[in-house]
């Protein structure tokens, strides 16, 4: 009888283990970004089987299993209006209760922090985007960073048989829209003139409509009838 009550308590203590399992690395983990090592991105597991991505753009996660030494996360991506589902499937290589290092893809092994303030990692974070537009012999690439919808960056005119122009941009995002100055420098000579660009999916498009100058600069009479249909439309690409 003794016997078999240790056999019960065993299984009790083994159960019990198991269904915990995944509380252990419950938490926000966090890890440096490669491209800007000031920031952080990572992703909290929440106790209940929840999930949240750390500045990971458009990418959300929505909940977590963990198998064995698999850490399965489910999520969307944001970047449409109906989302698109993933699944990331992690390797766990150690965990400890400040760092869990995981194996993702292709071998790559990555070590996470656990961060108990994981909305202060968010703050003053920077969207880097590059984008190029690419058409007969026109081209013109765009460079921005964005800090809380402040947005800074480069842009570039290549067309044919027109002055090539290069600057500065400056702006602010709102909603899908993106409204900037252009401060730019063609043969020797500053100007500076008003930019609507739209996003369509990860794409901008660039308007264009009638303008009036004052006080040096080049903006829209009116935004209203910018026409974006025959704009010039910038692929989202890998910044170099």
């Amino acid at each position: 009888m003794k016997k078999l009550s240790f056999f019960i308590l065993g299984i009790g203590i083994t159960l019990a283990s198991c269904s915990q399992e995944s509380g252990s690395i419950s938490g926000s983990w966090a890890t440096p970004m490669e491209d800007q090592p000031q920031h952080q991105s990572g992703f909290t597991l929440k106790d209940e089987g929840t999930a949240a991505a750390i500045n990971l753009g458009d990418k959300r996660y929505d909940k977590w299993e963990k198998f064995g030494d698999r850490l399965i996360l489910y999520g969307t991506y944001q970047d449409s209006s109906k989302g698109t589902n993933f699944i990331d499937t992690l390797k766990i290589v150690s965990v400890n209760d400040s760092t869990m290092v995981l194996k993702v893809t292709g071998g790559k092994e990555i070590t996470y922090t656990k961060t108990t303030a994981p909305d202060k990692l968010i703050s003053d974070f920077e969207h880097y985007d590059c984008f190029t537009y690419i058409a007969k012999k026109d081209t013109a690439f765009l460079h921005i960073n964005t800090v809380n919808n402040i947005v800074t960056g480069d842009l570039e005119y290549k067309l044919f048989e027109k002055d090539r122009n290069k600057g500065t941009v400056r702006g602010k995002m709102s909603g899908d829209t993106l409204l900037a100055d252009y401060v730019f420098s063609s043969e020797g000579h500053e100007s500076v003139r008003e930019i609507v660009l739209i996003k369509k999916g990860s794409d901008l498009i660039e308007g264009f409509g009638d303008v009036s100058e004052k006080n040096g600069k080049l903006s829209f009479l009116d935004r209203s009838k910018i026409n974006f249909k025959k704009g010039l439309s910038f692929k989202k690409i890998n910044c170099p």
